[in-house]
């Protein structure tokens, strides 16, 4: 018997989980588009929330579709790449949490080194001899790589940042620790071909397209803190950018 009271019909899981998929195709849902509620697609398939529950697992598995959490959660269509939107204030963990997905950070490199040219004129460094902080990490979603990130962090804001566990979101120890948070950030896309070392450390073959994303970020007084890039595989990731003003247009006769 269902949960609504009514006796519910035995339709193997299998065969679910194609009814689910020909709801997809049917009405052409694109990835990100919300299919529907467990209690609506066990009301008209007759059965009970766990049998759905249960043809959603493998959906899931398969990345057909994603169960995410929170106040706008639901079930989504997938095509197994994680969204991310442009110009984010948000770190690469939280916008995967929210999509149901995890986000592993494994540290390749952390060293402090002299600042370059490029690094005093954006973090406005006017001491005598300015030192940076240089980390490169692997980001993966399960056991996939999905980036290669490198990060530049001018030191004199962040004393003993490498003594902290750097597997952990950066920004998320900048604010309890530093009281540094971010508020602005410029970004810039470009498609690239690996090098390499790229294409080893991210376990793809040489010719694989990649979406390097330049970043600067500052707070909310102006202040430049970070600048990163990051090796995106491109078939792993969709980028979105959302804008909610328009532009009024007037003419004169």
């Amino acid at each position: 018997m269902g949960m609504d009271g009514r006796v519910s019909d035995h339709i193997p899981v299998n065969v679910l989980v194609q009814k689910i998929r020909d709801i997809i195709g049917r009405e052409q849902l694109l990835p990100g588009e919300k299919l529907d509620t467990e209690r609506h697609l066990a009301a008209c398939f007759h059965v009970t929330r766990y049998d759905i529950q249960s043809a959603l697992s493998i959906l899931e598995s398969d990345k057909e579709i994603i169960r995410k959490i929170g106040r706008d959660g639901g079930i989504f269509v997938s095509d197994g790449r994680l969204e991310r939107n442009f110009n984010t204030l948000e770190s690469l963990p939280v916008i995967a949490k929210r999509q149901g997905l995890e986000i592993t950070s494994r540290v390749l490199k952390a060293e402090t080194i002299p600042a370059a040219p490029s690094d005093i004129r954006v973090f406005s460094l006017d001491d005598a001899n300015p030192t940076i902080y240089s980390i490169t990490r692997l980001r993966s979603t399960g056991d996939r790589p999905l980036s290669l990130e490198a990060n530049r962090f001018p030191a004199k804001l962040f004393p003993d940042l490498l003594d902290h566990d750097l597997a952990q979101p950066l920004y998320a120890i900048f604010e309890r620790y530093y009281r540094i948070r971010p508020a602005n950030v410029d970004e810039d896309l470009e498609s690239v071909l690996p090098n390499n070392e790229e294409a080893c450390l991210l376990s793809i073959p040489s010719a694989t397209p990649l979406i390097r994303i330049h970043r600067t970020t500052s707070d909310r007084n102006g202040i430049a803190f970070e600048r990163s890039s990051e090796l995106f595989i491109a078939d792993r990731v969709r980028f979105t950018m959302h804008h909610s003003g328009y532009v009024r247009l007037s003419a004169t006769r």
